[in-house]
């Protein structure tokens, strides 16, 4: 089916520029932003969606696939997106969108080429490696053997389709829901470390026991030290063994709390890598990142974090963390 689609002719070139933010028949301008992926992959998408809002103000930005995320995140979207119901691409066919996007973990989905194809006016996204192009899409980035992170490949297929850069900082819906709520938090936690001691995806690699066992080495090890321990959901199995086999008593937190308490928080940020360690990313302060056996494809957060690699070769060995966790490192990280 895909081949079939690559065989049919683009719907516009990259060369033509982007379109002005006001349609030739009056209607309003019409982004869609087309999402598949988890919670690490929809925190990298953000900065994308708000450059987006930041060029186009005045545009509806439609986003599609990604409700159960964009609820919880919902602080952190500009005030001109709305979710798009699950058959509205549908009504696409009669009445095509300005311009579509796909996030990088798009590029395997099929029906994404067809809403490019057939369902908007220009379409920017991703190809695989091996592909010259991708069936409907004006322009496409291909994502190569050495892409090392997701959220640089979000920003580069906005790039490809002229879209201004310029979005930095808490984006508008951000900004109001922390004021009208008299939660902004002030600064806290120098010299503390926060450790964010769930992540299912390495979990299932680990295996409980072993991970148990990493996450009980590290607390351990760190008895004494001013600690934050926090959970995310599904991480009540791993966190009944801490609270059975330490002093500590791991906090979990609404998204939108968290990422306050991670926007605020001055001391030093400890987690594997999961949706925290891209959290902290997306708002641009260093943690420490705990890795299995290599940094995975797509999710590279360095330079800003300090990627810690545990590998079985050499026995778990935890002595990096220990360097990365110096009360001095510690300090000047945060």
């Amino acid at each position: 089916m895909r081949g079939l689609l690559k065989a049919l002719p683009s719907r516009a070139s990259a060369s033509s520029g982007t379109a002005g933010i006001a349609r030739a028949d009056g209607a309003r301008f019409r982004i869609a932003y087309l999402f598949a992926g988890t919670y690490g992959d929809f925190v990298q998408a953000l900065r994308p969606l708000n450059r987006l809002a930041a060029a186009y103000p005045d545009a509806e930005i439609l986003l599609h696939g990604a409700d159960r995320y964009a609820r919880e995140f919902a602080i952190e979207l500009p005030r001109n997106l709305r979710i798009a119901q699950h058959l509205e691409p549908v009504r696409w066919l009669s009445d095509p969108v300005d311009l579509l996007f796909t996030n990088c973990v798009g590029v395997y989905r099929v029906r994404f080429d067809f809403a490019a194809r057939f369902g908007a006016r220009r379409a920017f996204g991703f190809r695989h490696s091996h592909e010259s192009h991708r069936g409907g899409y004006a322009a496409t980035v291909p994502l190569l053997p050495e892409v090392r992170s997701f959220a640089e490949e979000n920003l580069k297929v906005l790039d490809l389709a002229g879209v201004p850069a310029g979005f930095s900082g808490v984006p508008a819906r951000g900004r109001a829901t922390i004021e009208e709520s008299g939660d902004g938090l002030p600064p806290w936690g120098k010299g503390k470390i926060l450790f964010h001691i769930g992540s299912a995806g390495l979990k299932k690699d680990f295996g409980l026991r072993l991970y148990t066992r990493l996450v009980m080495g590290i607390l351990n090890k760190l008895d004494g030290r001013p600690v934050e321990v926090v959970m995310g959901p599904g991480d009540e199995d791993i966190a009944l063994e801490v609270r059975t086999g330490t002093g500590f008593v791991p906090q979990m937190f609404p998204l939108p709390r968290l990422i306050r308490i991670l926007r605020s928080f001055e001391g030093t940020v400890l987690c594997f890598n999961s949706f925290p360690a891209h959290i902290c990313h997306y708002l641009g302060r260093s943690a420490i990142v705990m890795h299995r056996e290599a940094v995975p494809y797509g999710y590279d957060c360095g330079p800003l974090h300090r990627q810690v690699i545990l590998s079985e070769g050499s026995g778990w060995d935890l002595s990096e963390i220990w360097d990365a966790l110096r009360p001095e490192d510690g300090q000047s990280a945060a």
